[in-house]
């Protein structure tokens, strides 16, 4: 071996020790603090989230303790239980798919599905959402006095109640001005810093709702303490440039990129988000049933239904029963999205693409001849990146198929999925894509932009939300 050849070994070498690193960092390791703050200041739209899988797991503890104090005999293991309080970055795939049958055992009460559809939208919006589309199966429990159409409108009640509450938050709470930010952010990290170091621990990996909830903390604290776990093991060369970019030095966003509210506001009538749904026709059911959930979208579409989803166990169900269904919710004038490509189904992938929905869910299982056809359709997709990572869809962030598309200029949007069962809010979704892929501060803004076109809203919200969307970025920079 040569000199040379020694030496282009050993930089190989160390380039794929690098990369290993790279591939098994949690998303905490990949991207400062600052960063994560940055992109919590961005505008955003969430187009792919999952009613059920968004739940706050303190939530889920709650409703079980309720349901136990009130006698009733739920099937949840001792097992189960514990794994509720699990924090979400130790949750292994097979946990995590233990937690959705907890999550499906205590939805089975309006009441729950009330205070759940409630406190998404409320969570979504304290991350700066401006737009978001839940997407939820009808569900039927005869045994619980509960009819599809009833579920829905307990679906409806907690949006409802969240946007209110978030109108009566704006209307007694004024914007803070840009000082008035700077403080309230120095008096977080004062607490942040007197924390003992036992209730640090405990704060350091867990999501905000799961930080509000930690004994003695503030929700101030909560906030501080949540931004600062994500501390940089290998942060990306750009990160830097990205966070400057962002917060902003002096700009009209002030110090620190603090940012007035400039122009949310008019959304969801003085909420601050728009919220629409999505009913979603399940991979187990039949046509029938299948049908019986296009028909109630067109029926409640004067409530902000606005499309139908096709999701579930990806290896369960045939094409050919739900596309009849998806053709009259098509004809009605409903937008479609379908969950593809979770498996390798390089038949049902094909039918789906000729199929050509409005929007694609992951498209993670596609061979090349798939993956050309994807890109020849411009098929806006929904991805994943957390959640495509944990249920072992992508090997690593940096291999996610998000790096192709994206600079192959497909039409992309960064989503959760499960924000609650996978540990993940969409601006940790935005700083894991900008640190992974190494995406500078313009991408990241397109990425925003782009997403208003992609929303099944109107063509009259789109343009409120362009506006909105604009005005905010431009205080960004």
């Amino acid at each position: 071996m040569t000199a040379n050849e020694s030496s282009s070994s050993e930089r190989q070498d160390r380039n794929q020790a690098a990369q290993r690193q790279l591939n098994c960092a949690q998303p905490q390791q990949l991207y400062s603090a600052e960063l994560l703050r940055a992109c919590q200041l961005l505008p955003k739209v969430e187009l792919h989230a999952h009613l059920n899988g968004c739940v706050r797991p303190q939530t889920i503890k709650e409703i079980l303790e309720e349901r136990f104090r009130a006698g009733e005999a739920l099937a949840v293991t001792e097992q189960q239980l514990k794994e509720v309080t699990v924090t979400a970055s130790d949750r292994s795939l097979g946990k995590c798919f233990r937690l959705f049958d907890i999550i499906h055992a205590i939805t089975t009460t309006h009441a729950a599905i009330s205070r759940i559809a409630c406190e998404v939208v409320r969570d979504f919006a304290a991350d700066r959402t401006v737009y978001l589309e839940l997407r939820t199966t009808p569900k039927s429990r005869p045994e619980y006095g509960m009819t599809k159409e009833s579920y829905i409108e307990a679906v409806l009640q907690g949006v409802e109640q969240a946007l209110e509450q978030l109108r009566q938050q704006r209307s007694t709470q004024p914007p803070p001005q840009p000082q008035q930010q700077q403080q309230e952010q120095e008096s977080m990290e004062k607490q942040e810093a007197a924390m003992p170091s036992a209730q640090k621990g405990a704060l350091a990996t867990a999501s905000p709702a799961e930080a509000a909830s930690v004994p003695g903390t503030s929700a101030a604290a909560a906030a501080a303490a949540a931004a600062s776990s994500y501390t940089s093991a290998c942060c990306c060369p750009s990160a830097a440039s990205i966070e400057e970019g962002l917060n902003g030095s002096g700009g009209e966003g002030g110090p620190g990129g603090c940012l007035p509210d400039v122009s949310e506001g008019q959304l969801g009538g003085g909420a601050g988000i728009l919220v629409k749904l999505l009913l979603s026709i399940d991979r187990r059911e039949d046509s029938r049933s299948a049908m019986e959930t296009v028909e109630l979208a067109t029926r409640y579409r004067h409530r902000g239904v606005v499309g139908i989803d096709l999701s579930g166990n990806p290896s369960v169900g045939s094409w050919e029963v739900w596309q009849p269904p998806l053709a009259a919710a098509r004809a009605a004038g409903l937008s479609i999205t379908l969950h593809a490509g979770e498996v390798v189904a390089p038949r049902e992938t094909a039918a789906m693409l000729a199929f050509r929905p409005d929007r694609l869910g992951h498209c993670c299982c596609l061979d090349s001849e798939l993956g050309e056809q994807l890109r020849a359709s411009a098929i806006p997709l929904e991805l994943c990146l957390t959640s495509n990572l944990l249920t072992e869809s992508v090997p690593s962030y940096p291999e996610h198929h998000f790096a192709e598309l994206h600079a192959a200029g497909h039409p992309v949007v960064l989503c959760t999925d499960d924000s609650g069962v996978f540990g993940t809010t969409l601006s940790r979704e935005y700083a894991i894509a900008a640190a992974a892929f190494n995406l500078p501060v313009a991408a990241l803004h397109q990425l925003v932009r782009k997403s208003v076109e992609y929303t099944f809203a109107s063509e009259e919200e789109k343009q409120r939300l362009r506006d909105v969307v604009e005005r905010a970025l431009a205080a960004c920079i």
